[in-house]
């Protein structure tokens, strides 16, 4: 969990806070905790630390780049007679520069996201700056051209370090080194999640308890017990120090722990229980001595819910008048081409159990929910789910559409009704929703959509159990970025027919 994400707002102590503070530590310790670990602190040299550590490198050549740029800027302003202009270049290199030290990992340094915010934040304060203190309003022109060309170069100069040929030419590598550590399940569960994570080097684990017949966990070296990281982690060369809260490891053990990764350059990391969580939804605070966790709600509410209903209305109204034509032409090719009704009508399930009638154009011939019977042994996902991707009930034109998508379209008239939204968890049937378990089930939270984190992700490709999980993150983790990134995704799907069958 990112710490540029999670906000830490500063908490003055109250009489309760001060008198937890006055305990002494060992009173701190928690009772699982039978016996207090001393971490060694064993500063590395200079010279070790800046060939072990990426993080180090990387950051006193983003430091020098950004000093370039200042002196650049400075001196351009003082030639140009911009005493003002210089004095912003100079503060923009203090603020850069102390901005800097609140990063602990290389990502937070090449993150192009946060310094433009950055940059676009100080680019309007000293704008104005300039317009109130300047002499004329050429000088503050020229104090905004230059802030925005030093931010533009400082934005090029991280983009630069993250281009392969680029870091070989300087030997950086933007992988972090992390050991992960924590009891041997816990540990197990994070080294099989954490292997696929770009730049993320798992190069060994250390265990909370004695097993000395443990001599890897998932293909990464166990390096010893807890109390051994601090001594060994300065052997090899550690970015990031990834710690479960476990019992053996109490309140008083992760701050000696901190305090001795300091001396080493090192990065303590807190791996919470909390999963299927984006970082927009957590903030952190204090209450005493700990630091909590809050997780906002994941699903729109009140007036975001009202409003996220509206515009998916507007647009579905919109897209419906727009693709009538369409609609039209493609139900009279259904009609002409197999017995039947062109438009399918079939009951799903929407938010919190409520059924209602989804419309589709017809892509299988009339009889397909009476052979359905014969054809569950093949089957290719499961869950109460049915796909076959040769499927025989399929007409020639039923496939056609399907491949387009274009036997979607009338769930339109179903978003304009308020049955489903534009965006949401797929649509399922009854028959599937008897069988759903309690995370399944997660899924009737929400409205069901047109299309979906499921659609962009794989569609008819996805086995039963990715459907669910993909669908269960959508539901916690909503948010309307996410509704307009899917939204643009689809638009690609359609277009290279993924996962269309």
């Amino acid at each position: 969990m990112s710490s540029a994400t999670l906000a830490n707002p500063v908490v003055a102590p109250s009489g309760r806070d001060i008198d937890e503070l006055q305990r002494p530590a060992e009173s701190l310790l928690d009772d699982a905790s039978a016996t207090v670990i001393d971490f060694p602190r064993t500063p590395v040299s200079a010279d070790d630390a800046w060939r072990r550590h990426g993080f180090r490198r990387t950051r006193t050549m983003l430091r020098a780049a950004d000093g370039t740029i200042a002196v650049v800027g400075i001196s351009a302003a003082i030639v140009s007679d911009g005493r003002l202009t210089a004095i912003m270049a100079a503060l923009w290199l203090v603020f850069m520069t102390v901005r800097h030290t609140r990063d602990g990992r290389i990502s937070d340094l090449t993150d192009l996201q946060r310094v433009a915010s950055i940059n676009v934040h100080f680019v309007l304060f000293s704008t104005a700056i300039a317009l109130f203190f300047g002499n004329s309003l050429s000088s503050s022109q020229v104090a905004f051209g230059l802030t925005c060309g030093m931010a533009a170069l400082a934005l090029a100069a991280r983009w630069a370090l993250t281009l392969p040929m680029v870091r070989r030419a300087l030997s950086l590598s933007l992988d972090e080194r992390i050991v992960v550590v924590g009891d041997l399940a816990s540990v197990s569960r994070t080294v099989t999640e954490w292997e696929a994570i770009e730049h993320f080097k798992i190069v060994g684990v250390f265990l909370s308890e004695a097993n000395e017949r443990c001599h890897s966990v998932k293909g990464i070296p166990v390096l010893g017990s807890v109390k051994d990281v601090a001594d060994k982690i300065s052997r090899v060369g550690i970015d990031i120090v990834a710690v479960h809260d476990v019992d053996k490891l109490g309140g008083l053990q992760l701050t000696k722990l901190q305090w001795a990764l300091e001396e080493l350059g090192a990065q303590l990391s807190v791996i919470t229980p909390v999963t299927n969580t984006v970082e927009a939804r957590a903030t952190v605070r204090r209450a005493g001595r700990r630091l909590i966790v809050d997780l906002a709600h994941g699903r729109p509410r009140g007036m975001v819910a009202a409003l996220k209903g509206a515009v998916d209305r507007f647009v579905a109204a919109v897209l419906l008048l727009v693709s009538a034509p369409v609609i039209a032409s493609c139900a009279l090719l259904v009609r002409v081409t197999s017995s039947g009704p062109a438009v399918f009508r079939q009951v799903r399930v929407r938010e919190h159990g409520a059924t209602f009638v989804m419309y589709k154009l017809r892509t299988m011939t009339a009889d397909a929910e009476d052979r359905l019977a014969d054809l569950l042994e093949s089957n290719e996902v499961g869950g109460g789910l049915f796909k076959m991707k040769a499927d025989p009930r399929v007409t020639a034109v039923g496939a056609w559409l399907r491949r387009l998508s274009l036997d979607e379209l009338p769930q339109l008239w179903n978003v304009v009704k308020g049955d489903m939204s534009l965006i949401g968890p797929r649509p399922a049937l009854p028959s599937e929703v008897q069988a759903y378990d309690e995370h399944a089930r997660r899924r009737l939270a929400v409205k069901p959509g047109l299309t979906g984190l499921w659609q962009v992700s794989g569609r008819s490709n996805l086995s039963w159990t990715d459907t669910v999980r993909i669908d269960s993150d959508y539901v916690d983790n909503w948010r309307f970025r996410r509704d307009l990134a899917i939204a643009l995704r689809t638009v690609k799907v359609v277009f290279t027919r993924d996962g269309a069958h």
